[in-house]
């Protein structure tokens, strides 16, 4: 059996669980349709529309995500956060709405705490609205 390191304190060692049980949470949770087909309601026009306006908005607010980012301005950081967060509700992604959601507040508050697990979600929906 591994020892652990000595110098990890018993909350280090809770904030490492928790990080560990998020990526798991993340990890296993996939984008879906069932809110859009929800808003079509058998309509498949209109989950055709809302599936288009997905696949064509998301690259743009991903690239001005990542403008602002290179950009280190927070608060247009946050700004484009926030309007991702709509996408990401939109693909059924309750756990990663949150993490956007806590990656904003932080945002304003000058921090960037959840920065690389609110880029795995962006890698998560990429990879998925690539796939349609």
């Amino acid at each position: 059996m591994a020892q652990e390191p000595p110098f990890i304190s018993p909350s280090e060692k809770t904030y490492l669980k928790g990080l560990v049980h998020l990526k798991i949470k993340i990890m296993s949770e996939m984008p879906n349709f069932n809110y859009i087909d929800q808003l079509a309601d058998g309509d498949e026009a209109f989950k055709s529309k809302l599936l288009q306006v997905v696949k064509n908005e998301f690259p743009l607010e991903l690239e001005q995500y990542h403008e602002a980012v290179s950009s280190s301005d927070l608060s247009k950081i946050a700004s484009v956060v926030h309007k991702l967060k709509n996408k990401i509700s939109m693909l059924g992604l309750e756990s990663s709405y949150l993490i956007a959601q806590e990656y904003e507040e932080s945002l304003k508050q000058n921090k960037t705490s959840k920065k690389e697990s609110f880029e795995e979600v962006l890698t998560l929906m990429t990879d998925f609205i690539n796939s349609f």
